[in-house]
């Protein structure tokens, strides 16, 4: 250094100045990076949650309308429940010591926790389900036959309960209608060990779907089939 020269200043009093292209609040610009990254990833991180709880109630919608379904079909195989699908069994009526059952349509009513309504209806014709399903023969006639619905709605629970009878010159399926009593009885199933035959089936929308605006339907189908006890 030559006489008359200023020193340079020292280093640690140097001013760091940013040069051209660098941001001044880097944490600023990972914030925003960060905010799109999510817009970007949480629509489907949500859309596979949600597909989840679906599958997931639909599991267990299916394993209550089976429990459903063979709960019935115990009950239907009672002589006590041989009157009425929708009234108490006759039990109620044996005093001192009377049952505490319901009807035997009671036992579809426990989906009703997950929003499931139930439908059932007596029919009008011994030898025909209710007007909301068709039903077509099997080829063996000691066999359940096929049973198709018609207008079903979504989240309910339709409920198909029918005899199939062996007896010759006896109906066979044997629906419960009331209004064939005067020429076939009054009992919705007989005596001789005949086939009690329980068929529920669900009509599921899952909420994604419904969220969604999608018309996806999904038919959950169990039936138990048993030998009367009398």
């Amino acid at each position: 250094m030559r006489a008359g020269d200023v020193p340079p200043p020292h280093p640690a009093l140097q001013a760091t100045f940013p040069t051209s292209g660098e941001g001044t609040h880097p944490h600023k610009r990972s914030k925003g990076q960060a905010l799109v990254e999510f817009a970007l990833v949480a629509p489907v991180v949500l859309l596979l949650i949600g597909a989840t709880v679906d599958m997931g109630r639909g599991l267990l919608l299916y394993a209550l309308l089976q429990g459903a379904s063979r709960d019935t079909a115990r009950q239907a195989a009672l002589s006590y429940y041989s009157g009425s699908n929708t009234l108490p069994p006759d039990c109620t009526a044996l005093l001192p010591t009377a049952c505490s059952l319901g009807p035997l349509t009671n036992g579809a009513h426990q989906l009703d926790a997950l929003g499931v309504s139930v439908v059932y209806a007596d029919s009008t014709s011994i030898s025909a389900p209710p007007s909301y399903g068709s039903w077509v023969a099997n080829a063996d006639p000691t066999q359940p036959g096929t049973i198709t619905l018609n207008g079903a709605t979504a989240n309910k629970v339709y409920v198909f309960i029918y005899e199939l009878d062996s007896t010759g010159g006896n109906p066979s399926p044997r629906w419960s209608c009331p209004t064939c009593a005067g020429v076939n009885g009054a009992a919705v199933r007989t005596a001789g060990h005949q086939r009690a035959v329980v068929d529920l089936k669900l009509i599921w929308q899952p909420v994604m779907a419904s969220f969604l605006g999608i018309p996806t339907l999904i038919t959950f189908d169990s039936q138990s089939v048993v030998r009367m006890e009398y």
